[in-house]
Formats: structure tokens, C-alpha cells, sequence
């Protein structure tokens, strides 16, 4: 019987890649924050503004469904909230 080429692997010699799951509104919040703004990801669905139902009706008169993606709080600015939305 041949013995794997791999068998002598040992886990512990090794560092392990790590995958962390970011949220978009957080990844826009990092961006933000290493361009110098203060910027803070705020939890998706917390806000009264995230459940509000969005239609564009910019194109035909047929609406078009509007995907909350969360939202960013920005400190110092004249901006004090930013909502990321996906057209459907």
C-alpha cells in the first residue's frame, strides 16, 4: 500500500486561512474610514428608515422594488447618514 504524498502535513505547523463575512454597508464603512472619514457601520434592519417600501419611477410607469443594504453613520459631517440600496 503507497502512503499519501500529503501524510506527513501536520495542521499545527500551518496557519489556516480565515474567511470573516463583511456586510456591504461595513465594507463602505472601512473604505470610508481609511480615507480619513469617521465613518461607522450601523446593523441592517435597526433603523426605521430601512423598512420603508422604494419605488423608482424614473423609467415607464411599471415601479421598481428597492434592496435595503444598511446603512453608515459619518461623524464631523454635513452628511449624517448614508443608505446603500440595490435596484432590483
Amino acid at each position: 500500500m503507497q502512503e499519501h504524498p500529503d501524510a506527513e502535513f501536520d495542521l499545527e505547523d500551518e496557519e489556516l486561512d480565515t474567511f470573516v463575512p463583511v456586510t456591504i454597508n461595513e465594507r463602505f464603512a472601512i473604505e470610508m474610514r481609511e480615507k480619513g472619514i469617521n465613518a461607522q457601520a450601523i446593523p441592517t434592519g435597526t433603523l426605521e428608515l430601512e423598512r420603508e417600501e422604494y419605488y423608482n419611477n424614473d423609467y415607464g410607469n411599471s415601479p421598481r422594488l428597492i434592496t435595503n443594504k444598511g446603512c453608515v453613520k459619518i461623524e464631523n459631517s454635513e452628511v449624517e447618514l448614508v443608505q446603500l440600496i440595490q435596484l432590483n
